[in-house]
């Protein structure tokens, strides 16, 4: 179960991006609608940037960004933490 079921808003079935974060977890839009994250719940992942939808960073990318959840790379052409 994800946390938005109980809410009524369908879990996030692809790798969406966030959209939003509020008390309940976070947030993407698919199909456009509004779905629920799940959390990545590994415990062999520490990263960051996984409970937001992105990769870690596997080589030592240069940071492009960096926000209130941490530095931000690219790698394959995509956002990593």
């Amino acid at each position: 179960e994800c946390f938005s079921e109980p809410l009524g808003v369908p879990c996030c079935t692809n790798n969406s991006p966030v959209y939003s974060i509020d008390e309940n977890g976070l947030w993407g839009i698919q199909n456009d609608n509004w779905c629920g994250i799940r959390r990545n719940t590994s415990k062999n992942n520490n990263c960051f940037s996984v409970a937001l939808g992105y990769p870690c960073c596997t080589n030592n990318s240069q940071v492009y960004f960096s926000d209130e959840n941490g530095a931000w790379g690219i790698q394959d052409g995509d956002w990593c933490g």
